[in-house]
């Protein structure tokens, strides 16, 4: 709302709605840039930080992208090859953490679960306890998996 005169001006539903659509648009323009960042990587096979942190600013937003979960696993075994076991360990915890947050915003994602049962298979130290308690978490927030 702004003044106008010194009166309450409220936008009209037109006016709404185009601001929202301005605003989708500049959220699609940035997703689009931020994809063909990493399309354009991948095919330049470059396993950066940058090419996990972009793929992760994208995978929070949709999580069932196929495509960049494939790029990350790349990525994830380049660095193992280049890292100490300790410093691989330790992605792969930051892995986890990120692949928890992607299953808060979607508990169905099938590309989340499997991701995260691929990170878990490479772990050098997995934490089965913890992934059991996750599993049963998440089950626990669909009423259609209870008895």
């Amino acid at each position: 709302m702004c003044l106008d005169h010194g009166r309450v001006k409220v936008k009209s539903t037109a006016q709404q709605e185009e601001e929202k659509r301005k605003e989708r648009e500049k959220k699609l323009k940035i997703y689009v840039a931020a994809r063909d960042a990493c399309f354009s990587k991948r095919k330049e096979g470059i396993f950066d930080d940058e090419a996990l942190q972009i793929s992760q600013q994208l995978l929070s937003s949709n999580p069932d992208f196929a495509t960049l979960w494939n790029y990350r696993r790349e990525i994830l075994m380049h660095l193992e090859t280049v890292k100490e076991e300790d410093e691989v360990q330790k992605i792969y915890v930051a892995e986890l953490s990120f692949l928890e947050s992607c299953l808060k915003v979607n508990p169905k994602s099938y590309g989340s679960w499997h991701h995260r049962w691929w990170v878990s298979t490479r772990l050098p130290k997995p934490d089965w306890a913890r992934e059991l308690n996750l599993c049963d978490r998440c089950l626990s927030l669909d009423d259609r998996n209870c008895e």
